[in-house]
């Protein structure tokens, strides 16, 4: 990821200004300079510019997003505050770059889930993890500037024809209501999974060994439960989100934040 950052930081400083600002040496200099305004560790946060590496005054002030919390409005603003200074935060979705870097503070999983895609295409994380409205929303998240998105472009792999055909069947099967949950369904397996606890609290006293074997189940088919519903986009698995957490003791959101890793990065060596 430091390479894409030193890439995309002298993309960021280059666009902000004329295309008639450089001649070879100065493109040179500014190479040199941009190297010391990276941040290793934050890919998304540049060093406030001081007097020997202020490169920003040469081509004109950088400026970025702040965008509200449902990204109902996104305006532009200046790049730089007394501490410090942002690039781009550029991710791939559907073949349209966003720069997300306006809004990934509200994101509600966590800066980090939008900092691993940095760079990168997210097209079957933001399908996968995410609701209607959310994938609604980010097409109202400002466009990545044309420079940036053709450098990036030469970097990351293309979809390709299996992403393609994939991405079609899904669209097709959500279409034909596959993803609408059964009611009725999940009734039966929540009454199991009751019925379980009830006869562990029955003979608890009687047969001790019955209700521990009982409860152990009951608390398999409460973490597969909410295993479900942890991943689930839809109004009832966000109401019964911390159902896990009181029938088997497992916290939701580590657990989601951990899981849900394991299944965005999962052929990732980050």
């Amino acid at each position: 990821m430091v390479g894409s950052t030193y890439q995309k930081s002298l993309i960021f400083v280059v666009a902000a200004g004329s295309t008639n600002a450089f001649v070879p040496t100065q493109l040179a200099t500014l190479q040199q300079r941009s190297r010391t305004l990276v941040k290793p560790i934050q890919a998304s946060v540049l060093e406030q510019p001081t007097a020997s590496n202020a490169t920003y005054t040469d081509v004109g002030s950088p400026t970025a997003w702040d965008c509200d919390e449902d990204v109902i409005e996104c305006k532009e603003v200046p790049a730089c505050n007394e501490n410090e200074c942002r690039t781009t935060l550029d991710v791939r979705i559907h073949g349209d770059w966003y720069d997300l870097s306006g809004w990934r503070k509200a994101h509600p999983a966590g800066e980090h889930w939008i900092d691993w895609y940095d760079g990168r295409d997210a097209t079957e994380v933001m399908d996968a993890f995410h609701s209607e409205k959310a994938r609604q929303m980010y097409k109202r998240l400002p466009k990545s500037k044309e420079a940036t998105v053709q450098a990036l472009e030469q970097t990351t792999e293309p979809d390709s024809s299996t992403q393609i055909a994939f991405r079609k069947l899904r669209a097709e099967l959500e279409e034909d209501g596959w993803w609408e949950r059964d009611m009725a369904h999940e009734a039966k397996l929540l009454g199991i999974w009751g019925s379980l606890v009830l006869g562990a609290a029955a003979t608890a006293s009687s047969i001790p060994l019955v209700s521990t074997f009982l409860l152990g189940l009951s608390m398999t088919a409460a973490g597969w439960l909410g295993h479900d519903y942890a991943h689930g986009v839809d109004n009832f698995a966000t109401k019964l989100r911390n159902f896990a957490g009181f029938a088997a003791g497992l916290h939701p959101t580590w657990w989601s934040d951990k899981h849900n890793k394991h299944h965005a990065l999962s052929k990732s060596h980050q």
